[in-house]
């Protein structure tokens, strides 16, 4: 499997611009697998299936922290329900909590829509993530556009062969004739700025069965103090051709955290101030930023607040729907 490096250059930036802990993706650096989406076509319609059953992919262990993929004419094939794709498969990390993962396909002259397929340690798949999850994203600071989708993996239950174990990463061949529109760069700038957007055309962007991905991975209970609160519902679970069934896993939102006893309780809260850190949780979840929802909810639990982990647990799974 291929993993792609970032620039000096663009660690660099990062560093300069404060953000040393965001990847700033290179997308220069890999304009050949974003440039031609007929190119990407026509190398997959040659291509054979690698293997008979997911039990026969070759699982690279998925790191906590920021992964890079590039999913070339590099990368193995398989016939998926929707037709033969590229794709790239990990084994997500052990001896943590529950993880956050977020995966962000790339946009520039083509877009690899993405969709994931997870499995559990008999390789049995448990839930199957594609349009429901995925959507696209405009440019902000030093993201580019692109089309992203969030997934929680569940750790309450160690041990627990039911519990996922593999992620599988592709761009389903039924996508590959469609295309995405992009909000152009001048009306970025003039939402932005706050000014009128100009009277232009946004940006088609054809779909390609290539693709620049992303990938970040968050151990939840790494200091965080809220290690139990995801509780993913697995409402989305669809059977594979392959004779696989999928278990029923229904797993309920809890909270289950171990709490403090302080010497001296916080005064309880004032119900504007409530409300504010309410809408600033839910907020922050809508746009994908959960470690900020995460240091809201600490922040407001200190300040007196009894309702803001229960607010944080029912913005994730609306998220999740």
């Amino acid at each position: 499997m291929k993993r792609v490096k970032m620039s000096t250059a663009a660690v660099i930036t990062a560093l300069l611009t404060g953000c040393a802990g965001n990847m700033i993706v290179p997308l220069q650096e890999h304009g050949a697998i974003l440039s031609d989406a007929a190119q990407a076509k026509q190398a997959l319609a040659k291509a054979s299936s690698c293997c008979v059953a997911f039990k026969d992919f070759s699982y690279a262990p998925l790191p906590e922290g920021e992964t890079l993929l590039a999913i070339d004419g590099k990368q193995p094939t398989f016939q998926f329900d929707e037709g033969m794709s590229y794709f790239a498969a990990y084994r997500l990390p052990v001896n943590t909590g529950n993880l956050a993962i977020s995966l962000a396909s790339q946009v520039s002259k083509t877009v690899m829509v993405p969709k994931v397929i997870m499995l559990d340690a008999e390789f049995k798949v448990t839930r199957v993530l594609g349009e429901s999850v995925f959507s696209y994203q405009p440019a902000h600071l030093l993201d580019n556009d692109r089309i992203e989708g969030r997934l929680f993996v569940d750790r309450s239950m160690p041990g627990n062969p039911a519990s996922e174990t593999y992620m599988i990463v592709y761009a389903p061949a039924d996508q590959l004739s469609g295309s995405t529109t992009i909000l152009h760069p001048s009306k970025a700038f003039a939402r932005a700025n706050g000014t009128v957007e100009p009277d232009i055309k946004d940006p088609v962007i054809p779909h390609s069965p290539w693709g620049l991905l992303q990938i970040k991975v968050k151990d939840m209970a790494k200091g965080s103090g809220l290690e139990a609160v995801f509780k993913p519902e697995y409402a989305d679970k669809v059977a594979m051709s392959q004779g696989q069934q999928v278990a029923e896993i229904a797993t309920a939102a809890a909270v289950t955290t171990t709490a403090t006893v302080a010497a001296k309780p916080a005064p309880a809260m004032l119900s504007e101030t409530e409300t504010f850190y309410q809408s600033q949780i839910e907020k922050a979840v809508k746009a994908g930023d959960i470690d900020k929802a995460m240091k809201l909810v600490n922040e407001a639990e200190r300040a007196g607040s009894t309702k803001a982990k229960t607010v944080f647990v029912d913005a994730v799974k609306r998220s999740q729907k």
